[in-house]
Parts: C-alpha cells; sequence; structure tokens
C-alpha cells in the first residue's frame, strides 16, 4: 500500500532505500514469481507475510474461506501460497475469509469457514508456514464475516488447531469500535503479527485519532517479538508520510 504510484517491483527498491529489510504485500500471486523472488533477493529483503488469492477481488469478493461450495477453489489457493511461500521464504500467510452471501444461513459459513480453516491450517504445517485470521472492519468492507477482534478470536479458538494466529490489525479494530490496546492485552498469547494505520482515513499514524503511539507502546512492554506492517495509505508522498516513524528507532515491514 506503500509507493502505491510505483509498479510492485519498483515499490520493492524504495523500501529497500528507505531502511527496511523486511516487507509483506496482499496477493504475489499476481506478480511474476522468477522476477519477484530476484528483486526481493537483490534488494535483500525478506518477505514475512502475504495473502493468497481471495477470489474475484475486481468483483467484489474479499476471500474465499467462508463461501460453501467454493471449497475446491479456496484448497488450491493455499496450496498455490505455500508453494510460493516456500519459495520466498514466507512463513506466515493471512487467508481472508470473505464476504457470504446474505442468502447463506449463519451456520453454513461458520462450518464451511471452519472447515477450511483447519484444512488449510493442516497443508501450511507441512510446509513450516502459519496460517493467520485477520479482522477487518464492516464500515470499509460490509459484509466482512470476521469483522471484529473478538470474532477472529472466536473463530481461532473454534478451529482447535495450533498452527493459526491472529493478525491483529489495529486500523480495523479501532474502525470496528473496539479498543485495540484492549484487544492485545486481552489476546497477546495469539498474535502472530500486526498492522497499523491511523482512523480514520487510514494513513500514517498522528494523521487520525487512534491511539498508534500507546498501542506500539503496549507491544513492547509485552515483549512482542513479531513485525508491525504498515498497511496504510499515505496521505501525501510515502517518504514523507515515513517521517512519523524515526523516533522508533528502526522501520517497521512495509
Amino acid at each position: 500500500m506503500l509507493w502505491a504510484e510505483l509498479d510492485p517491483y519498483d515499490r520493492f527498491r524504495a523500501a529497500a532505500d528507505a531502511g527496511f529489510r523486511q516487507v509483506e504485500m496482499l496477493f504475489p500471486h499476481e506478480l511474476d514469481a522468477n522476477e519477484l523472488e530476484r528483486t526481493l533477493s537483490q534488494l535483500g529483503l525478506e518477505m514475512v507475510l502475504f495473502d493468497p488469492a481471495a477470489g474475484d477481488w475486481k468483483g467484489g469478493e474479499r476471500g474465499l474461506m467462508c463461501l460453501p461450495d467454493r471449497d475446491d477453489e479456496f484448497l488450491e489457493s493455499v496450496r498455490s501460497a505455500l508453494v510460493l511461500a516456500q519459495r520466498l521464504g514466507t512463513r506466515k500467510i493471512n487467508i481472508l475469509s470473505g464476504i457470504p452471501d446474505a442468502s447463506t444461513p449463519d451456520d453454513v459459513t461458520h462450518k464451511t469457514l471452519l472447515r477450511n480453516l483447519r484444512q488449510s491450517a493442516e497443508l501450511a504445517a507441512k510446509s513450516g508456514v502459519e496460517v493467520l485470521v485477520e479482522n477487518i472492519n464492516q464500515v470499509d468492507v460490509p459484509g466482512y464475516w470476521i469483522n471484529t477482534v473478538d470474532k477472529a478470536v472466536s473463530i481461532i479458538r473454534a478451529a482447535g488447531h495450533s498452527n493459526i494466529g491472529l493478525q491483529l490489525d489495529q486500523y480495523h479494530a479501532s474502525m470496528s469500535g473496539e479498543d485495540p490496546v484492549e484487544a492485545l492485552r486481552q489476546n497477546f498469547g495469539l498474535i502472530a503479527h500486526v498492522q497499523i494505520a491511523d482512523a480514520p482515513g487510514r494513513h500514517e499514524p498522528g494523521t487520525g485519532s487512534a491511539p498508534i503511539q500507546r498501542f506500539l507502546a503496549e507491544l513492547d512492554e509485552a515483549a512482542y517479538a513479531g513485525f508491525v506492517g504498515l498497511e496504510y495509505r499515505p496521505a501525501g508522498s510515502t517518504d514523507e508520510g515515513l517521517g512519523w516513524i524515526k523516533a522508533l528507532g528502526s522501520p517497521a515491514s512495509a
């Protein structure tokens, strides 16, 4: 989402020039795998996380995991993601749950999601990759099934598989009316990855009213050892917008 005016490969170069050594992205399957691997290697970048294919994105789909009768397509997207993850050395994939059809009963959606989540966790475990579940607010994505941190945690616990972690997105928690700091405290043991953006607006920290500095301080106090993804849309240029991070001492993941 940073340096959005550049093509994806040049975004990686810009991230490296800005001092980042770890990156994440939504859908690397849309890129040429050879060129992607070569670019990351040449720039000394580690792809720490990405999202597998999420259905017809342009058509409004936001994941397949909870959609009945799409199981084969879903599992194929996971298998393809795991092949790419092994190639790139990525150890976490974030799987989007999706937006169920309004006519689908909630219990069917729930059972479908749990079945697919468990199967994907099992497949990923064999590849040494962890599956993540995240919360996405329904202001930005109406109808998204896992719309709060509480629901994401409930799903993870119901799935009952050790290879599933929580991707705690502070922005989506804020937009859902949850307290991201309290969500961090209550669910720290499940957190495998973190993303931040100010709210409202989804721009860099300091442009909204979300308690990002307190959130990051809480991560430090809890000895969080993972990465913090900067999943925001810069209000101006990306490079100018990165000024907020200098006070923290070192970059997060771009």
